[in-house]
């Protein structure tokens, strides 16, 4: 299947603000509130504990530097590998690691990957890639409220070593 297929047969809809195409797969029923969730900012409306969303990335797109309040689990389906970069909130043990997200394990991909709560995060395809077709699963469930895309100039000031992957990972 080339991109245009994949984007159509899983009905994937743009991501205005990141960038790439996502579709939702599943909400969980269960919810909890904001004021049992430390670090969370508090809202109005429970949270679903869990959610899942297809991810998808082609030549044309890339995600913009980005994080959420709660952990994330990438997962890769098919295509082609994809660089993500990886900025660690302080306090971390890692300050920042750039990684190949792929199927090609003898080549060093993780198929999946955690990525923690507060973690910036950008991804693009790697070089020559046609598409990559991945699958996001967050706890708890995406609330725009727990959404902060990346400001270039505040990351390179607080994670300078990686000053040329924010410039490519970021629109403004």
């Amino acid at each position: 299947m080339d991109p245009q297929q994949i984007i159509d047969w899983f009905k994937l809809q743009p991501n205005e603000l990141e960038g790439g195409y996502f579709a939702g797969t599943y909400t969980s029923a269960l919810q909890i509130g904001s004021k049992d969730l430390p670090g969370f900012k508090p809202i109005d409306n429970k949270r679903p504990i869990c959610g899942a969303i297809y991810y998808f990335l082609d030549q044309t797109t890339f995600s913009a530097m980005h994080r959420v309040t709660g952990d994330m689990l990438y997962h890769f389906y098919s295509g082609d590998p994809v660089q993500v970069l990886l900025l660690y909130p302080e306090g971390s043990p890692n300050r920042s690691e750039v990684c190949i997200f792929s199927n090609d394990i003898a080549a060093g991909g993780s198929p999946m990957k955690l990525i923690p709560g507060g973690t910036w995060m950008g991804s693009r395809l790697a070089a020559a890639g046609s598409y990559a077709l991945m699958g996001v699963t967050m706890s708890p469930g995406f609330d725009p409220a727990d959404y902060s895309l990346g400001n270039r100039e505040e990351l390179i000031k607080q994670y300078p070593e990686q000053a040329a992957l924010i410039t490519e990972l970021t629109r403004s």
